[in-house]
């Protein structure tokens, strides 16, 4: 009976029974997950490349906007000018032109440079003097080398410190000889009163080189102006009161008189 049944099928109904089979068909047909995976990939593929593409064709000023620069600032400066004011200094029984200008300290301290007269003058003397905090002092040589360096001169050369007597106490005073396209002899001095903090430093010159007495009453001839405040005007009245005998009007005004050279 079953065999009358396959009688009936022809050879090409075989053939498609036998491709029907399970096995069969998988081999035809790929895998779905391999079909997802390829076109993922192909599509990551794609979009990467089209990142470096815009990535290249941005600007170099749009790239260099993007990234911040640094800013650099400099520091504040430690001393500035002020403006013309009235002197807070004079220099009693001077004669001859005397110039002066003013900084302040970045923690308040004021310093005022008087100049007397030029360098090569047959009087001639510069002044500076601190009122306030002042600056951590170095060694007399370095701190004369350094004012004189300021001025455009040079120290040639410098002796033996030593004290001398003034009305504000003991001052340490040097000969020295400042240089320029010249040479002049000049007494270097310095003095420094901490529980006051008022100090002064600076060199008297001459044709001669000045001496002992020349120098203290020049010193001494240092007096409060009328744009001092009350606690230098105190500084001032305790030195008067030790004013030494030997620096009286008729001394200070010898010692800064100009006398001319020595005919030769």
């Amino acid at each position: 009976m079953p065999r009358a049944v396959y009688a009936e099928w022809d050879e090409d109904d075989v053939a498609d029974w036998v491709d029907e089979r399970p096995a069969r068909r998988l081999r035809r047909k790929p895998l779905p997950w391999l079909r997802v995976v390829l076109m993922s990939s192909c599509s990551i593929a794609g979009l990467v490349y089209f990142a470096l593409e815009q990535e290249q064709n941005i600007r170099p000023a749009e790239r260099q906007k993007a990234i911040p620069s640094s800013v650099l600032v400099a520091p504040a400066p430690v001393w500035k000018s002020l403006p013309p004011s009235p002197a807070v200094y004079a220099l009693a029984g001077t004669s001859g032109p005397v110039t002066s200008e003013a900084r302040e300290h970045a923690n308040g301290a004021r310093e005022d440079t008087l100049i007397l007269g030029r360098f090569g003058d047959f009087r001639y003397a510069q002044l500076v003097l601190v009122q306030g905090p002042a600056e951590p002092a170095g060694s007399f040589y370095i701190e004369t080398v350094r004012r004189a360096a300021r001025s455009g001169l040079a120290v040639a050369h410098q002796g033996q410190s030593r004290v001398v007597a003034t009305k504000f106490g003991p001052v340490e005073a040097a000969p020295m000889i400042l240089a320029n396209k010249g040479e002049q002899t000049c007494e270097a001095f310095r003095f420094s009163d901490a529980m006051a903090e008022f100090s002064f430093q600076g060199w008297l010159c001459g044709s001669s080189p000045p001496d002992e007495a020349q120098l203290a009453c020049f010193i001494d001839g240092i007096t409060p102006a009328g744009g001092a405040g009350p606690s230098l005007k105190a500084v001032f009245a305790q030195a008067e009161r030790n004013r030494p005998d030997a620096c009286g009007p008729s001394a200070r005004t010898a010692s800064v008189t100009v006398r001319p050279p020595a005919r030769r």
